[in-house]
């Protein structure tokens, strides 16, 4: 057990850990780490990023085609990628194929697929017959993966026991439900309304004023990043009202468990970089970077849990307003939670943890 003693309100979670903390805001630290909305119905587990790139996803740990995704971004109208996670490569010149309840609804050529090597996914992009699964998988029980690896012909079976809700859970989490575009959730409302959050998925996809922030240099911000990295992370932009929007952007390289992000007022085409709030062992302060984050547009809140360590069960936790101010928006510390002991209690989450801001 770590136990650190504690100087009035503040616990001391250690010099080092301080010093990553607080002072750390735009350093590279070895390792990568990823924040995400996450929810798990009976045998479907449901992943949206902040930028609201979501994965509706079946497991099966035995076999070597392990995962089946469901994946769409939060654009209007965005088609559906059906994905699969690998161990193996599949075998050149082979077909898969993919069966509802013993009913086969696909046949997929390998060379129909594109072959993410960093992250053993294969990927298919038909929008018609991706929809036509969809269609068969809401309606049944078990989704049967046929295909053939390292000279064997084998397959891998998934429960779909809690498709349907999982469908529901990303309609809403990306602000579908209701519209035409809604996969489960439809309705009237047309497709083509403008999303409330945007996916930033590339590097490329920033506004030309960032980009120099996210260079291969020394001097950038957020450097030490590259397309693939940045993806999987998340970025976002949030609108705020009128033509104001809010940028959460992915800010170097992550610890194991912590990777920081950094945000910028849009308004039209001028941008300016926004500070948030924090405590610290020597009173209010400001940093440049949130850990970990999860935005909330309907209440248009941002959270960040910095780990002490793997477990959660140690760190400090903070929640900020976006508020209108004179001259654009700002982020409010509405709360500051930390624990100094990684004793293996999570203590209730930290959202239960002692408060740092406002004072008990």
């Amino acid at each position: 057990m770590r136990a650190y003693s504690r100087n009035g309100l503040w616990p001391r979670l250690g010099r080092a850990l301080f010093a990553v903390l607080l002072v750390a805001g735009w350093a590279a630290i070895a390792g990568t780490a990823s924040a995400s909305q996450f929810k798990r119905i009976r045998d479907i587990s449901v992943s949206c990023t902040d930028g609201l790139t979501c994965d509706v996803s079946a497991y099966n740990a035995q076999s070597e085609v392990y995962t089946v995704i469901f994946r769409r971004t939060a654009r209007p109208e965005a088609p559906v990628r059906l994905v699969l996670g690998v161990r193996e490569t599949l075998t050149a010149g082979s077909s898969v194929g993919i069966s509802i309840d013993g009913r086969t609804v696909l046949q997929i050529p390998v060379s129909d697929l594109s072959y993410r090597a960093a992250v053993y996914e294969y990927i298919f992009d038909d929008e018609e017959q991706i929809s036509a699964l969809i269609a068969e998988a809401k309606a049944g029980r078990e989704l049967r993966v046929t295909y053939r690896s390292r000279g064997l012909d084998t397959g891998s079976s998934f429960s779909l026991s809690g498709f349907v809700a999982g469908l529901i859970f990303m309609d809403e989490v990306q602000g579908r439900v209701g519209r035409e575009d809604a996969i489960q959730a439809e309705g009237a409302a047309p497709g083509d309304q403008g999303a409330p959050v945007r996916a930033i998925a590339a590097i490329s996809d920033l506004p030309f004023q960032l980009r120099g922030e996210f260079r291969d240099s020394p001097d950038a911000a957020c450097g030490a990043m590259d397309d693939e990295l940045f993806a999987n992370l998340g970025g976002f932009e949030a609108h705020s009202g009128g033509d104001t929007w809010l940028i959460g952007l992915p800010c170097g390289m992550g610890g194991a468990y912590n990777q920081p992000y950094a945000f910028w007022e849009r308004i039209g085409s001028s941008l300016r970089m926004v500070p948030l709030p924090v405590m610290t062992e020597e009173g209010p302060s400001t940093d440049n970077v949130a850990w970990n984050i999860s935005w909330d547009q309907d209440k248009q809140e941002l959270s960040g849990f910095f780990k002490g360590r793997g477990l959660g069960d140690c760190g400090v936790y903070n929640r900020w307003t976006w508020r209108e101010w004179t001259k654009g928006h700002v982020f409010i510390l509405a709360e500051s939670r930390a624990k100094g002991d990684c004793d293996g209690d999570p203590a209730g989450g930290p959202e239960n943890w002692p408060a740092l801001w406002p004072p008990e």
